[in-house]
């Protein structure tokens, strides 16, 4: 009686993995050989080239000419290609003959035939995927730093051209400016006419606390040529989900936040709209209409170290749009901050995984949602201030779970 073992498909998988890579191995290693074979023929035939006219001239007796000449030298050359392709012959057959009737017993023979790949597991690790894109940096406005798995932010200033010819703007006229921008599709062409900073930032998530409106320029380089107001930061990329299912945006942003996922606008919220123009700060009637895409009318979260300011003048942070993502598709995400008249500046963005509703609570009972990131960052109030040009009097420190998805950028 025999005993019959069916694998698994992902033995089976690996199996077939296995014989491809061996083949892949012994076709290399027979091409190898047969190149070795070649220059070792070729070193031979030169060598003897040059020894044989000394032979040929000095000794012309008959019975001289059979150590030296060409009978040993075919056979040295027809032994060498000979026990190098008799050396390949067996690797090749065994190898591929070996594979799969070993993979029966699993893992013994996946390990002896690996170290053909470790060299491809090594560069493959070295030059992509986690190890070259995802790192830790990139909280706040972000740094001068590409890479780490970032998105990348560009500052216009829209009270100059780009050549640095005032353009005669308005708190109002900026923000019917970035209003159209947005209704233009976030189109790059709207705000090209305006001076853009020479350096680019990178960020890897949106959380500044409550600052002077001057850190912006300072972060950007361009203290000494932009005054502290009517200014916009648009920060571009694309993220992977990292699981599939509903989410939204929660967050606030002074003056101005607004994000589009997916080529859509699904938050924006601040000091005032970026959709509508409408000013939000103080006027609990224009937050009272402020409604989703289904027509549901938006959540608000105060928090107990949130500052004063954000939670009296906007009741706290505000709820997006719901959009859906399925797990290892990616999305274009750009996000705009912007200030307008100058003075206090800051933002933060979280993210709401609707299908698994946050468990931790504030002291007001409000919700600890997770922190929007494209790698392990975890910002720090405490250390972004005192990292800060101009951090201003006013303070905020706004919670949020440190276990929070990762939306690698790609």
């Amino acid at each position: 009686m025999s005993l019959h073992i069916e694998m698994s498909p992902e033995a089976e998988a690996e199996m077939k993995r296995t014989v491809q890579r061996n083949r892949l191995s012994s076709i290399a290693i027979a091409v190898l050989c047969c190149f070795l074979g070649g220059l070792t023929l070729y070193l031979t035939v030169k060598l003897f080239e040059e020894q044989e006219p000394a032979a040929l001239t000095q000794y012309t007796p008959p019975l001289e000419d059979l150590p030296p000449t060409k009978q040993p030298v075919t056979k040295q050359l027809q032994s060498r290609p000979a026990s190098a392709s008799s050396s390949v012959a067996p690797s090749v057959v065994v190898a591929a003959a070996a594979g799969p009737v070993a993979m029966a017993e699993v893992d013994v023979p996946t390990d002896s035939m690996d170290f053909g790949t470790g060299m491809e597991l090594g560069v493959g690790f070295g030059t992509g995927g986690l190890g070259d894109g995802i790192g830790t940096g990139g909280t706040g406005l972000g740094t001068e730093q590409a890479g780490g798995s970032t998105l990348e932010g560009t500052f216009y200033d829209l009270k100059q051209t780009s050549s640095g010819a005032p353009t005669g703007m308005t708190p109002a006229l900026c923000k019917k400016i970035l209003g159209d921008f947005n209704a233009g599709g976030w189109n790059k062409s709207v705000l090209s006419k305006y001076y853009q900073a020479p350096t680019k930032l990178y960020s890897s998530c949106f959380y500044l606390p409550i600052c002077k409106a001057d850190e912006a320029p300072y972060a950007y380089k361009v203290e000494d040529k932009v005054k502290p107001s009517m200014w916009a930061a648009i920060y571009r990329g694309k993220v992977k989900a990292p699981k599939t299912g509903k989410f939204r945006f929660v967050g606030l942003g002074d003056d101005l936040l607004a994000v589009r996922f997916g080529n859509k606008t699904v938050f924006d919220f601040g000091y005032s709209s970026l959709v509508s123009g409408k000013k939000l700060s103080l006027i609990a009637a224009n937050r009272a209409e402020l409604k989703d895409d289904k027509g549901q009318k938006r959540q608000f979260y105060k928090y107990s170290t949130a500052g004063s300011a954000w939670n009296d003048e906007l009741d706290g942070l505000c709820t997006g749009d719901v959009f859906e993502v399925k797990e290892g598709q990616t999305y274009p995400i750009e996000l705009l901050i912007s200030e307008l008249p100058g003075g206090y500046f800051g933002f933060v963005l979280l993210i709401e995984d609707m299908d698994s509703p946050p468990t931790k609570k504030d002291s007001t009972g409000s919700p600890i949602f997770q922190l929007f990131r494209t790698n392990f960052a975890e910002p720090s109030a405490e250390e972004l201030y005192k990292n800060m040009k101009v951090p201003g009097e006013r303070r905020s420190n706004v919670p949020y779970d440190k276990d929070s998805l990762i939306w690698q950028s790609v």
